[in-house]
């Protein structure tokens, strides 16, 4: 069988840049407490429609209730909470004929179950199971938090995707032992999609500006120890990994979100064209596919609420650029 590699036709949507952390490798970080407004939304919903995505990567910075100045202004809109705003966010992303993937951070189980009804999947990043070596890098957030936020989801049944940050100064055993946990959590639920192995790149707006990066043969370690110890899909991030062409005969089995327009949290490392990506991936004798932002898995499993599934059907019946909808392939 011929090995595939899956990527997702997505544009950005980030609600907020407003956030209560100060993570010392962070670009995406603003004070100022903007918000999106409706104007910003349609164009974007307009301009991922026109270039055919199927995914809005619905992003915001966390905690972002703890801002007055957004929270008064959403009051004002009619909007109890964040939570409220980002939920309307993505039925207007249903109602566009696309499927919404939100990561806006830690959330309560109560806000998950409403965001469940509206979204395809959802995702959060671990980061570091290490909490010693987190307080050094992003000292606000606990990183037993996080996996009580990815029990959660696999409890609500949420095709959820995770993953670790590298390249900060933290061991390859730190590394392994967060895909433990991760795989430990998936292996009571069977809801975690894909695990990314994503890399620190310094950029002009991070307080770290030099990294720690790791040898090629660590990631394939990393990657090996995934594949070897579950179902996960590995994604590696195309714009920031200058190995990640080279990891597909490893196990690499995406490459994430990929746009037409900048990287809206990497803007620095723009992603490569689509056409450009098939050779790359061919030179390694695999086939580029699209997916949806819900796994082919998780779809026969029917994980999504049904106003997700209108648009998940809508989707699959799409012509061009057909989308891979056979599991043991992704």
């Amino acid at each position: 069988m011929e090995r595939i590699v899956t990527y997702s036709k997505s544009s950005t949507l980030i609600l907020t840049s407003y956030c209560a952390n100060s993570c010392l490798y962070c670009g995406f970080r603003q004070s100022d407490g903007s918000f999106v407004q409706d104007d910003e939304i349609e164009e974007t919903l307009s301009f991922a429609a026109e270039k055919g995505c199927s995914e809005i990567l619905v992003m915001s910075g966390e905690n972002v209730d703890k801002n007055r100045k957004i929270t008064e202004e959403l009051k004002e809109k009619g909007y109890n909470s964040f939570i409220d705003f980002a939920v309307s966010v993505c039925q207007r992303i249903l109602s566009a004929g696309m499927l919404p993937h939100t990561n806006i951070g830690v959330v309560s189980y109560d806000d998950l179950v409403r965001l469940r009804k509206v979204n395809a999947s959802m995702g959060l990043m671990i980061e570091n199971a290490n909490s010693e070596f987190s307080k050094k890098v992003n000292p606000q957030k606990r990183p037993e938090l996080r996996f009580r936020m990815l029990e959660d989801a696999g409890r609500l049944k949420i095709p959820f995707t995770t993953g670790i940050l590298v390249g900060l100064g933290e061991t390859q055993e730190d590394r392994i032992d967060s895909l433990k946990r991760i795989i430990d959590c998936h292996s009571k639920y069977d809801h975690i999609q894909e695990v990314i192995i994503q890399n620190f790149v310094p950029n002009s707006r991070s307080a770290l500006k030099s990294s720690y990066p790791l040898s090629f043969d660590e990631y394939v370690e990393l990657i090996e120890y995934v594949r070897r110890n579950s179902d996960i899909a590995v994604q590696i991030p195309q714009n920031l990994n200058p190995f990640f062409a080279d990891l597909i005969e490893y196990g690499l089995t995406d490459i994430g979100g990929i746009s037409e327009g900048r990287d809206r949290i990497n803007p620095e490392n723009p992603w490569a064209r689509i056409d450009e990506l098939k050779k790359i991936v061919a030179e390694k004798g695999a086939l580029l596919k699209r997916r949806l932002p819900i796994y082919p898995k998780y779809i026969d499993k029917g994980w999504y609420s049904d106003e997700v599934g209108e648009v998940i059907s809508k989707l699959l019946k799409m012509t061009d650029d057909s989308i891979c909808t056979i599991q043991e392939e992704v």
